[in-house]
C-alpha cells in the first residue's frame, strides 16, 4: 500500500511544484501555455503568502492545494481562495485528493474563514468534480469557460462594418 503524506509546501518543492502544475495544464488542454519563469514566480509568491500543501508520496509529489486570501472588490467579506489543486491521476482514488481537501478545510475552519473555490476539469470528470464539492458542502456558482482569440472571427466583414453594433430579430 503506497503512504501518502500530507504537508506544507517548502521553498526547495518550487520546480517540482511547477512541474504538477504543468501537468495539471496539459491534462486539461485548454489553459494557455504555462510559461516557466512567470510560472514559478507565481508559485514563489504563493508560497510566500499563501498556504500550499503537498501530497508526498516517498519524496515524490504528487499532488498539491494552495489557499490564498480573495476579496470579491463589492464586498468586505474575505475568503481563503483555492488557487490550485491537482493530484495525478492514478493518485486520485488513493486518497491524496480527499486527504488534501481535508486537510484545507482544516486550515479554513481554524482561521474561521470561508472557501472560494474555483476548480476546473476541461474532461469526462467535470460533473464528477462538480458533485463531489457539492457533497464537501460547496454550493456550485457557475463555471469557467475559455474562448479562443480566433472564435468570434467567421464573419466577413466590410470597411463600413460596425464590429461592436448587434442587430437582434
Amino acid at each position: 500500500m503506497t503512504t501518502i503524506k500530507i504537508r506544507t509546501a517548502k521553498p526547495l518543492d518550487v520546480s517540482n511544484l511547477g512541474r504538477l502544475l504543468i501537468e495539471a495544464q496539459d491534462e486539461a488542454g485548454a489553459y494557455p501555455e504555462f510559461d516557466q519563469t512567470m510560472g514559478l514566480n507565481w508559485i514563489t509568491r504563493t508560497l510566500t503568502s499563501g498556504y500550499v500543501l503537498v501530497a508526498d508520496v516517498s519524496g515524490r509529489l504528487v499532488g498539491t492545494l494552495a489557499l490564498t486570501n480573495y476579496q470579491f472588490p463589492w464586498s468586505p467579506q474575505w475568503y481563503m481562495y483555492l488557487e490550485w489543486l491537482y493530484v495525478q491521476k492514478k493518485f486520485r482514488k488513493a486518497g491524496a485528493f480527499n486527504a488534501l481537501i481535508e486537510a484545507c478545510h482544516m486550515h479554513a475552519d481554524e482561521h474561521d474563514a470561508p472557501l472560494f473555490a474555483g476548480v476546473s476539469s476541461a474532461d469526462k470528470d467535470v460533473f464528477l468534480k462538480d458533485r463531489a464539492f457539492q457533497l464537501q458542502g460547496y454550493t456550485y456558482v457557475g463555471g469557467d469557460f475559455i474562448r479562443s482569440n480566433a472564435s468570434g472571427r467567421q464573419q466577413e466583414t466590410t470597411d463600413d462594418t460596425d464590429l461592436h453594433s448587434t442587430n437582434v430579430g
